[in-house]
């Protein structure tokens, strides 16, 4: 099986401003801005990549068996395997090997894909757990329950929102590790590691209030496209969904940066 791995050559003039920026201090956007202009090239081929591909279908997927009587034999068709009384984490998981064993029939992985899977797993998580709350672990009842809240065009909207928030972070957090390390040390921009995880989680925080733009966007998406196709969406239409959603969150951080300098 192949693997390609998202590469950005350092010698780049993009790149370099990249880490010029970081070395004197600029703040999160303008690196943020920086290294989404930087990494342009690495994510070309973004729109044809399996991980991407499989994760925003199964997104859509989701909202879908959330509609549903029955939620999970909508899933199983997917191949999510649910155990009776499932757990968030049964949840999380059935969902993570779903869209891995996708991956492996597709025969190409990619770092990018990697992280769109993780970015998915996460969100569902999210969602989950953010409506669950209480002291006590919730039954398969009450995790289902909360699960089929998610065919509304609010919640799937907050749940796009927090796949492509959480996915452009972690895309974004790849790129940089490579050189924050380097900038860390008496004389550098962060003095301790403690500061460069800062850092990081001041990147977090943007990236996830930048995904604000997509929310919206998602919710009239899966509802529109939902009744446009008889209760059900297409592999085509997710995929050019999660492109378009993809791009919306490229564009926010140039408009963003723009604003910034007026």
């Amino acid at each position: 099986m192949g693997h390609v791995r998202l590469g950005l050559s350092p010698k780049t003039r993009a790149w370099r401003n990249v880490v010029s920026l970081i070395s004197t201090g600029a703040d999160v956007s303008e690196v943020a801005d920086a290294t989404v202009k930087a990494s342009e090239k690495a994510f070309q081929f973004v729109q044809k990549d399996p991980g991407f591909r499989e994760a925003v279908h199964m997104l859509a997927q989701i909202g879908i068996a959330a509609s549903q009587d029955d939620p999970a034999e909508h899933l199983a068709h997917l191949g999510v395997n649910l155990p009776q009384n499932a757990s968030v984490v049964d949840v999380a998981l059935a969902i993570n090997r779903a869209v891995e064993q996708s991956i492996n029939r597709s025969g190409r992985r990619s770092d990018f894909g990697e992280k769109a899977r993780g970015a998915l797993v996460g969100a569902v998580a999210e969602h989950l757990e953010g409506r669950l709350g209480g002291l006590f672990p919730p039954s398969g009842q009450e995790v289902m329950a909360a699960f089929k809240g998610l065919h509304t065009a609010k919640a799937f909207g907050e749940f796009g929102r927090s796949f492509f928030g959480k996915l452009t972070y972690t895309c974004m957090d790849y790129f940089l590790t490579k050189t924050l390390g380097t900038h860390v040390g008496v004389g550098h921009r962060f003095q301790t590691m403690n500061q460069m995880g800062e850092f990081q989680r001041a990147m977090e925080t943007h990236c996830r209030e930048s995904s604000k733009i997509v929310e919206e966007f998602c919710g009239d998406w899966f509802s529109k496209h939902r009744f446009e196709e008889g209760g059900n969406i297409s592999r085509e239409s997710a995929e050019h969904f999660g492109w378009y959603a993809m791009e919306k969150m490229r564009r926010e951080f140039t408009f963003e940066r723009q604003d910034n300098a007026d």
